[in-house]
């Protein structure tokens, strides 16, 4: 299948690598996040002509956000289209196909870039991420810069995922770790809302300076809490569902599943 090329990113993985090093090395405050395509339906819709509202409930059912909780699907909206705007760097998808797959919304990508005038410059590979994928059966990174980064540090961690273990066989300790509700669709209580949203960034604030860096599997989620880690004089790095290989699992997304990418 062929592959359209939507963005011509400057920068490549290993210099983005060698950059957020230098931030850490140097503790200047940083936030490398991704726009991905679920994203990009939560501050597309309504704005971009094309985005149905069946793909918008279903991003809401994605990110456990209720249908009815409508002040806080505003506010999440802001907050997550402001994350973008503070962002030092932003990952994009750079091709339509990846590793055999695409998605519906894709196409929107350059639309809602325009739209809200984000800027381009930021831009890196949406798949830095890959880099910090653990070998599997191994106690190492795809990436050697990668694996430096993780090494010999004070972690913070919003993920649901218990990996002290695995971050001590590589120097460093989870000093901080907290994660957003889990998924149930059968259970209201659990949604997400403001209230639970603000007690993690409370958390943030209050640990911050106890951390090195954060690494973080949060969804949609992580984006605003990377921006209030940076505001906070942190370093936040957005790693999605590349993080549960560090817990031996590679069954959770489709790209983990397609082995050709690595």
């Amino acid at each position: 299948m062929e592959s359209k090329k939507i963005y011509d990113i400057k920068i490549s993985n290993d210099e983005l690598l060698y950059k957020i090093k230098h931030h850490i090395d140097n503790k200047i405050p940083l936030s490398v996040i991704r726009k991905s395509d679920g994203e990009n339906v939560i501050i597309g819709y309504r704005n971009i002509k094309g985005i149905k509202l069946y793909k918008y409930l279903k991003k809401l059912r994605h990110f456990n956000i209720s249908y009815l909780n409508i002040s806080f699907q505003k506010f999440f909206r802001k907050e997550l289209i402001q994350s973008y705007y503070n962002a030092d760097y932003i990952g994009v998808p750079i091709y339509e196909y990846y590793y055999g797959y695409t998605s519906s919304v894709r196409k929107y990508e350059s639309k809602i870039t325009d739209f809200f005038q984000f800027e381009t410059k930021k831009y890196v590979d949406n798949h830095f991420q890959f880099e910090f994928v653990k070998v599997e059966n191994e106690n190492i990174f795809k990436n050697s810069i990668a694996q430096d980064i993780v090494s010999n540090k004070k972690i913070g961690l919003i993920s649901h995922f218990d990996l002290s273990d695995f971050v001590l066989k590589f120097g460093s300790k989870i000093v901080s770790q907290i994660g957003v509700p889990k998924r149930d669709l059968r259970n209201s209580k659990i949604k997400m809302d403001k209230n639970k949203y603000e007690k993690i960034i409370n958390f943030i604030s209050q640990n911050n300076h106890r951390v090195d860096v954060w690494f973080l599997a949060a969804g949609a989620y992580a984006k605003p809490f990377g921006d209030c880690i940076k505001k906070c004089g942190g370093i936040a790095i957005d790693l999605g569902s590349c993080i549960d290989t560090w817990a031996n699992e590679y069954h959770s997304r489709k790209f983990l599943r397609n082995k050709s990418w690595r």
